[in-house]
């Protein structure tokens, strides 16, 4: 079942669309209501509970009833949607090392905890305490440091191969 995805999404056409899909879903993002995309707490890299309040004070409460979705929802596909997109090219460039594939799905890991994490903000709002900010603001560093590693050994992973075909 594993390898029929791992087929399934490292081929050209699942690459394009996977593609595709994640700049829709990120475009979403953009254009969501109330100031949510630049008061986003997923992308910053660390943030305490100034910041977490600040931001959630400038979304006010419809904005974060959309974020509380978003998270849910739209934040659950993006993540789904790159590390597929990732898991494919590393099928295509990593043919032998089956344990590589482990890094977009410790990424992927990282980035529903921190929406998990998120969300409780939101439904606890304005009744946060530092040790929630710290746990949610952990999981948002580690999905950020995850997804960099995984990214670096993709552009390695392609270095290495286009060397291989000048060769």
């Amino acid at each position: 079942m594993i390898s029929k995805y791992l087929l399934f999404v490292s081929s050209t056409k699942s690459q394009i669309i996977i593609f595709i899909l994640l700049n829709i879903c990120g475009l979403v993002f953009f254009f969501l209501p109330y100031s949510i995309f630049s008061n986003m707490l997923d992308l910053q890299f660390s943030y305490n509970e100034d910041i977490v309040l600040k931001f959630l004070n400038e979304m006010g409460p419809d904005g974060r009833s959309i974020y509380v979705f978003s998270s849910l929802l739209l934040d659950t596909l993006y993540p789904i949607l790159y590390t597929s997109l990732i898991l494919g090219a590393y099928v295509k460039l990593f043919k032998n090392s089956q344990v590589i594939l482990i890094l977009p799905l410790i990424a992927f890991s990282f980035d529903i905890l921190e929406n998990i994490q998120i969300t409780m903000l939101n439904l606890n709002f304005p009744d946060i305490n530092d040790t929630k900010v710290y746990l949610s603001s952990m999981a948002t560093s580690a999905k950020w440091i995850a997804i960099l590693v995984a990214f670096l050994v993709l552009i390695y992973g392609i270095v290495k191969k286009k060397k291989k075909q000048i060769s």
